[in-house]
């Protein structure tokens, strides 16, 4: 008699799924006033949408570098602060000192997630907008196209491989 293996995803962590739980719960809580008669119907419907959530998902999240992260969110602030001055001097001023344009820059990392955040990113430095991202590249407008974006972007590259605690592609990180 020949055996067959049913194939079962892997367990999910304790951890993960209280995270999962946490959140339907609490929503479940605002949404009946803290009503503890509540919870004969809440019980099941926050199990179901926990499940749901965790099947939807996907893998779990990547891990951060504390140090990585501290070092993200410096730059993350000053970045977002450089970034409004210089597009509000830039456009509001006596003379419109904009030349858009597009740029292409190629990503070094080869983490989906990092890539995302990378992307999502580089809308934060001083004059630039992730417009597309295809394979490795990512165009890059600009408002003002005479202005080298290449140091600014590996910056930010570099800290997000930081945060992600991932070597970059043709770096000695």
């Amino acid at each position: 008699m020949a055996h067959t293996r049913l194939q079962v995803r892997p367990p999910v962590g304790a951890a993960r799924f209280l995270v999962h739980l946490a959140v339907p719960a609490g929503l479940w809580w605002l949404f009946v006033q803290g009503r503890s008669d509540a919870w004969l119907v809440g019980i099941p419907v926050v199990l179901l949408a926990a499940l749901v959530s965790i099947r939807l998902a996907g893998p779990a999240m990547p891990r951060i570098s504390p140090l990585g992260l501290l070092a993200f969110l410096v730059v993350f602030l000053r970045e977002s602060f450089a970034g409004g001055v210089d597009v509000a001097r830039r456009t509001l001023g006596r003379r419109l000192r904009i030349q858009p344009g597009f740029r292409s820059y190629r990503i070094r990392l080869q983490d989906r997630a990092a890539r995302v955040l990378l992307v999502n990113c580089i809308s934060l430095l001083p004059g630039t907008l992730a417009a597309t991202l295809e394979g490795d590249r990512v165009e890059v407008h600009m408002l003002d196209e005479r202005d080298d974006p290449e140091p600014q972007l590996l910056r930010l590259e570099h800290v997000v491989a930081r945060l992600f605690g991932l070597p970059r592609e043709g770096t000695d990180d």
